[in-house]
């Protein structure tokens, strides 16, 4: 590794463990916490459905965080799945493993930087909605919107390049900014959920209640990717690596959290024309503004304007972290394949990995939010795939090792 690159990577030696904690609840809380309980989760399983799903969910994932604290435990390299994957089975499966979760990191990008086109319509309503445009799957796309999208992702991609340092630091004052946001949200509407007897209620479109929980379940390598990426940076710790455990456990637990409490707060206020949280949620489609989006509508219902900045700054907080830890993130992988000679030298330098990575995704947040709900089931599924040979990488050791209980998770 030339000077160049060591000067690179000693940008990231301050990590503390509340920067590590922040990098790994950052990267997988996103503008979906806010959005999706209206979209998804409630329509699906209602509050109470969801609720159970995410409390499987955790465990599921605190397993697999669990083969994650075993491997960072006994190395400090930093290559994460890659390095793991590639002890266990060899280079080939490195690469397929590390490709498909890089895809993943990818789609968190351009995601979290297209959701600004809801934040943009839910406050500014049709302000930018002027002038030329286009439609793809059904979806008006008007290139002043796009370009705040595009705009975000350039400057926070090339703050990545310049200001790494300074970037880190802010990613870790947003982490906290969002936990802050979602706890305060939380603690004001959720008993008003409960006084309505919505957090006993599962979902109103006919489907069985197992398959609705099982429905979501399989969403959670979705909802949790993320809290992996602390394997990345283990050698820049100023702690001892041991502490990653309760740091990983800490970060889901704080997800799962995230996720059941932006449910609930989600069916605690009913706008007026609708005699029931079903019915308002069953219209989403039909709405505009903040009513959109149950979560910012409960908020502003209950706290007036000061909930609806609350929620905005929480939910830019949200995008913004999803951002720069799906750059990081992708970067990371993207450099360690290239300095084991699986893709061209030129990935190993960040600046040539943070532009692959802006190009992309600034040209598909033109693409319109339509558009990308297939990646979502691409980044579960690639998920799946990285968590799968990290836990069987994990087998694999623990059995070499004599782990019986490592084994069995």
């Amino acid at each position: 590794m030339d000077n160049k690159q060591d000067q690179e990577k000693a940008l990231d030696r301050y990590l503390s463990p509340f920067d590590v904690w922040a990098m790994a609840f950052g990267c997988m809380v996103g503008w979906g916490v806010f959005a999706m309980p209206g979209t998804t989760f409630v329509p699906i399983a209602g509050p109470l459905g969801t609720v159970i799903a995410m409390a499987i969910g955790m465990v599921i994932m605190l397993i697999i965080g669990g083969n994650f604290s075993y491997l960072i435990g006994r190395t400090s390299i930093t290559g994460g799945i890659y390095s793991y994957t590639k002890e266990a089975f060899g280079r080939d499966h490195a690469f397929l493993s590390s490709w498909f979760l890089c895809l993943s990191y990818l789609t968190i990008v351009f995601l979290n930087g297209t959701a600004l086109f809801y934040i943009v319509r839910m406050l500014l309503g049709d302000a930018l909605q002027n002038g030329p445009h286009y439609v793809i799957a059904g979806n008006e796309i008007y290139p002043s919107e796009a370009l705040v999208s595009a705009a975000v992702l350039g400057i926070v991609g090339l703050l990545v390049i310049v200001a790494k340092p300074l970037l880190q630091r802010l990613h870790t004052v947003l982490a906290f900014l969002l936990f802050a946001g979602v706890f305060a949200t939380t603690v004001v509407c959720l008993p008003h959920a409960v006084s309505s007897g919505a957090l006993t209620a599962f979902g109103s479109n006919g489907t069985g209640k197992p398959y609705a929980v099982f429905s979501l379940v399989i969403l959670a390598p979705w909802a949790f990717v993320g809290f992996e990426t602390t394997s990345f940076d283990t050698a820049h710790f100023r702690f001892p690596v041991r502490k990653t455990k309760k740091l990983i456990v800490l970060s889901i637990v704080c997800t799962a959290f995230a996720y059941a409490s932006m449910t609930l707060v989600s069916v605690s206020a009913i706008p007026d024309g609708f005699s029931t949280w079903q019915e308002y949620i069953a219209s989403l489609d039909h709405l505009s503004g903040v009513s959109a989006v149950p979560t910012f509508y409960a908020a502003g219902h209950f706290m007036g304007n000061a909930g609806i900045v609350i929620m905005t700054v929480t939910a830019v907080s949200a995008i913004l972290t999803g951002i720069i830890g799906g750059y990081r993130a992708t970067t990371r992988i993207l450099s360690t394949m290239a300095e084991d000679r699986i893709l061209s030298e030129r990935f190993s330098k960040t600046t040539y990995s943070i532009l692959f990575i802006m190009v992309i995704s600034i040209l598909i947040s033109f693409l319109g939010r339509n558009t990308l709900n297939w990646f979502i089931d691409l980044t579960s599924f690639g998920a799946i795939v990285g968590f799968g040979y990290t836990s069987a990488a994990a087998w694999k050791i623990a059995k070499s090792e004599g782990n019986s209980r490592r084994v069995v998770t």
